[in-house]
């Protein structure tokens, strides 16, 4: 500005065009209270001029009564209508006998009082190009947004009708007059009126008294605080106590500011986020220096905010998620594991394990949180409680349809007739080394493919899009993970004995067993369980023949065990009367299941694993079907439905103006309260720097943690 008319600023002085220099003797820094700022300088003739701009109303009030103009209130509200940002101009001229000593210690009141109006000037608040867009997708997303602004109310409504929060054809004024609240209409010649009359659903403008004054008689502020879209004249602890008020009616309050005077609103309110890189940023903790497209490419984009909101919601959602998922994992498997070991002392083998903590719980998860933000701000919020009624039930149906499909195997399984139980701790008593071992048994791998069945599955559904998240065919990782994951699982449970399938010890037999030795890597890290001998139920018939005539090799080892240096068979004496390939060594009760299992094993037999297939189907069915008809379909729709409708009935019971204020709304009864400021950088040109506040409750998720009115 000061280039464009023709003078320089250098090191404490300015130069105009004709050469004059003026030295700068003291600057006056913008104070909130003031709402002021300014200069002394001293001329080349050594006079000293103080030179004051602020609010027109601050500079009225500290004029010469004889230099303010009589249509001076006229003039500058019908400029804060036109949308333009107002500064009173004021100057006067010192004593020439004050030094710059005497200048430096002069208190601000002296040097700011008795001054006398020059004009006025006008910074045209042009919104930024992307305003109504970002104030649509708050819409869309049910987040009410009201402007808390420093300037002027009247200018705070022009910039509220550009960019979309103000809606209402008439916006009423509330100031403070002899001590009690007067409403004008600004665009009726500012007649007094109540808000009530003419339109009791208009919007409402407050100037910093009439808030201030609310703020301390709340019980006159109830009724209509929800039709308040503009906050004037605000002071850094009145944004403060804006943001406050809104918390205290059980609002998720955020704002956007990009101002030192916005640094307390910004660190008071649930989610700040800082429009620029200056001080406001260090206070906030979001900041953004990002510029807009198109015709906002000069501006720091508003479109951040609802960007935001967007992330967050489906950060929340990925973190319930990944939640529910652990706690799924932690019952299923703590149950599975004391069930087995209780009820047999059975394991699972040690690969089972690492594929669970590492190739589920590590790589699923890992692109369990590779979906991205919907691009679209949903209606309502996902839920934010650990206890409430969606994130239990998406915990506890998967947990108990595992354990379900689990009792149906084991009772399937156990009634057929080649089944042979064993406790691999008293039947052929298995060394506590061993321990990998203690899952070459018929239950365990019903454990095994249930585990691997619920627990990926788990992991996907966790990860469908919805509301809030990206369609999940979008994310290739998990897709790709969950189709593997499944298809070993299937495998597993329908091949013949295979080195993948002794890996995990199901429906394997001694020779694949040890065939695993020539597998890469695994032979080498495995502590035990891979490469030897496979001690599944039959083992006890070799071992009870055996120990009739075994002499022990040392006092730990009291009882015979198939021994890989000797390719798991037994002594000659007892292979003579119980030969490998014998239908008791097949299964142990003398029935021939799987004519491919070789030795000890824990096949079933073709009909089984059909069964057992049909029985991981039925889980999937159950828990795919659950999520997408319960949690992210038809049923949740309808329970939010529900709760609105409690919340209209709830405020049927409520003032009639707090009443109609929320059902005027095309927004949902509950959500309320956002404010977003348009400030004038100072400059000419500018856009407005935008200041939001963000309201938030909880939406009408089917558990409804809060309800926010």
């Amino acid at each position: 500005m000061v280039r464009t008319v023709g003078w320089s600023l250098g090191d404490r002085q300015m130069a105009s065009p004709q050469g004059e220099i003026l030295r700068i003797v003291r600057e006056l820094e913008f104070d909130h209270h003031r709402m002021t700022s300014g200069a002394v300088v001293r001329d080349p003739e050594g006079r000293a001029h103080v030179f004051i701009k602020g609010s027109y109303e601050n500079v009225k009030a500290i004029a010469v009564a004889t230099s303010v103009p009589q249509d001076y209130d006229q003039v500058t509200m019908q400029c804060a209508k036109d949308n333009y940002y107002t500064l009173g101009i004021a100057y006067k001229e010192l004593s020439s006998a004050e030094t710059d000593t005497d200048i430096q210690s002069m208190s601000r009141d002296l040097l700011e009082s008795q001054v006398y109006i020059s004009g006025l000037l006008l910074f045209r608040n042009e919104i930024k190009a992307d305003s109504p867009e970002a104030i649509e997708q708050l819409k869309s997303g049910a987040i009410r947004s009201v402007i808390c602004t420093g300037d002027n109310e009247l200018t705070g409504i022009a910039v509220g009708r550009k960019c979309g929060i103000v809606t209402s054809q008439t916006c009423l004024r509330g100031n403070i007059v002899d001590g009690s609240v007067v409403w004008n209409d600004p665009d009726n010649g500012d007649a007094e009126v109540s808000p009530e009359s003419p339109d009791p659903f208009c919007q409402l403008a407050l100037t910093c008294s009439a808030w201030r004054y609310f703020h301390s008689n709340p019980k006159q502020f109830e009724h209509i605080w929800p039709r308040c879209v503009i906050f004037a004249r605000m002071k850094p602890d009145d944004k403060i106590n804006v943001v406050k008020y809104f918390q205290g009616r059980g609002l998720v309050v955020g704002m956007a500011g990009d101002g030192g005077n916005d640094c307390g609103g910004l660190r008071a309110a649930h989610a700040g986020i800082a429009l620029s890189d200056a001080e406001a940023s260090m206070v906030s903790p979001f900041s953004t220096g990002r510029l807009g497209k198109g015709a906002a490419s000069n501006d720091i984009s508003l479109t951040t905010v609802p960007d935001l909101i967007r992330e967050g919601r489906a950060c929340l959602a990925t973190n319930l998620a990944t939640f529910m998922y652990f706690m799924v994992y932690a019952l299923l498997l703590t149950t599975i594991r004391t069930a087995f070991l209780v009820l047999d002392a059975l394991n699972l083998g040690e690969w089972v394990w690492l594929t669970m903590d590492i190739g589920i719980g590590v790589i699923m998860m890992f692109f369990m949180t590779q979906s991205q933000a919907n691009p679209d701000l949903a209606h309502y919020r996902p839920t934010a409680t650990l206890l409430g009624t969606r994130t239990i039930s998406g915990i506890l149906i998967p947990y108990v349809a595992g354990l379900f499909c689990l009792v149906i195997g084991l009772t399937f399984v156990r009634a057929q007739e080649w089944y042979d139980e064993m406790n691999p701790t008293f039947d052929i008593h298995v060394l506590p080394r061993l321990w990998m071992k203690k899952g070459d048994n018929y239950d365990s791998p019903i454990g095994v493919l249930l585990l691997f069945a619920v627990l990926s599955t788990t992991a996907y559904v966790n990860t469908y899009g919805g509301a809030f998240r990206q369609s999940i065919m979008r994310n290739l990782g998990i897709n790709f993970s969950y189709a593997v994951f499944v298809a070993m699982t299937f495998w597993l449970c329908l091949s013949a004995p295979n080195r993948l399938n002794c890996i995990y010890r199901v429906n394997c037999d001694t020779l694949s067993s040890l065939a695993c030795k020539s597998i890469p890597l695994l032979s080498q890290f495995s502590t035990g369980g891979t490469g030897g001998c496979f001690l599944g139920p039959q083992v006890k018939y070799w071992q009870n023949h055996t120990n009739t005539y075994y002499e022990p090799k040392s006092p730990s080892e009291q009882y015979w065990l198939p021994s890989s240096e000797e390719n798991c068979l037994p002594p000659e004496q007892t292979l003579a009367t119980i030969p490998l390939y014998s239908t008791t060594i097949s299964t142990g009760k003398g029935f021939k299941v799987v004519d491919s299992c070789i030795g000890p094993n824990n096949c079933y037999a073709p009909g089984t694993k059909g069964v057992l297939f049909a029985i991981l189907l039925l889980y999937m069915a159950i828990h795919h079907g659950f999520v997408k008809v319960v949690l992210l379909g038809p049923v949740a729709s309808a329970l939010r439905k529900q709760q609105r409708q409690k919340d209209t009935e709830k405020l049927q019971s409520a003032p009639s103006i707090l009443r109609s204020a929320a059902t005027s709304s095309n927004h949902d009864a509950q959500v309320v309260g956002c404010t977003i400021e348009a400030r004038t950088p100072p400059r000419v040109s500018s856009g407005v720097q935008q200041k939001s506040l963000l309201s938030d409750p909880d939406g009408f998720s089917y558990d409804h943690e809060q309800n926010a009115v």
